[in-house]
């Protein structure tokens, strides 16, 4: 009797074939916005040393939606007032872009403040944008 090795999927390829729906891509895309939005504002907040209860206050709003937002479990982007509000109250500012089309590129950048005398980082490693993990990637660029 002859053992069969169980393969694996290729998640590419898988991910790939199920992104050719134009509707499931939609979703897709809207869940990484959400995710995206989820870690960079979370990652914000902590930079700040803040507690969703104390973000909630600034911005007018309860801990428990705060902590919807960081988890990303709405279905929905959160709405853009209350991302300038969060900005607002974290010291930043909210700026829409509109770049080239790129599926490899993250779609939220949190630029880092410079704080030179905090630490001897250089401008240009404090500026640089933070990077957010994309569902269903590998966290590795290719």
């Amino acid at each position: 009797m002859s053992k069969k090795k169980a393969r694996g999927i290729d998640g590419d390829a898988f991910l790939a074939a199920q992104l050719s729906d134009p509707r499931v891509r939609h979703h897709f895309e809207q869940r990484r916005i959400v995710h995206e939005v989820a870690v960079a504002v979370r990652g914000m907040r902590m930079g700040a040393g803040l507690t969703q209860a104390q973000l909630a206050t600034r911005i007018g709003t309860s801990q428990p939606t705060i902590a919807r937002l960081e988890k990303g479990l709405d279905v929905r982007t959160p709405r853009w007032d209350t991302l300038q509000r969060i900005a607002r109250a974290l010291g930043r500012q909210l700026k829409l872009k509109f770049a080239m089309s790129s599926d490899g590129d993250e779609l939220v950048d949190v630029e880092h403040s410079v704080r030179l005398h905090r630490n001897k980082r250089t401008a240009a490693t404090a500026a640089a944008p933070l990077r957010t993990h994309r569902p269903g990637g590998s966290g590795r660029r290719a």
